[in-house]
């Protein structure tokens, strides 16, 4: 081989190693418009609801994104990676057991419930980017990534 093959393809791996993540991280903003209110006709306060939220784990542990309605955040269920490498100084910890499962009428899912690791209240996964549509504060479909801020990598 050439020099400048070689000097490509050490490029090019050390290029796409770097595109590689187990995690992303999301600064996601409520764009909802204020509602009026039908008594008054006036119109209330924007939700403008901020936060940000981590899909996804890291080398040696992995973690299920949730929402929980009475601590009002997202909270996160981590746990060692199974077949990682594990540090001597890293504690290793199961991955979380469900407390049940929920059928949902409206779309035929069957949806796995686990414990918030705050109160111990019910929550579900919410399992990447996409599936989070709603604003978890005022219900409505306008929770959305904030482009203004940087996207977080996370490994």
């Amino acid at each position: 081989m050439t020099r400048k093959t070689v000097t490509f393809t050490l490029a090019t791996c050390l290029l796409a190693a770097a595109a590689v993540y187990a995690g992303q991280g999301l600064s996601m903003k409520c764009t909802a418009k204020p509602q009026k209110d039908p008594a008054t006709g006036k119109a209330g306060k924007a939700c403008n609801y901020e936060a940000t939220v981590v899909f996804g784990g890291g080398m040696f542990s992995d973690q299920m994104t949730c929402y929980c309605r009475h601590c009002k955040k997202f909270v996160y269920l981590h746990w060692t990676r199974q077949g990682a490498p594990v540090p001597a100084n890293m504690k290793v910890t199961p991955q979380p057991k469900p407390l049940g499962e929920v059928w949902d009428a409206s779309t035929g899912k069957v949806m796995t419930v686990y414990a918030c690791p705050h109160c111990k209240g019910p929550v579900l996964e919410i399992k990447k980017r996409e599936d989070l549509t709603h604003c978890p504060v005022c219900n409505r479909p306008h929770f959305v990534v904030d482009k203004s801020k940087p996207e977080m990598a996370i490994d």
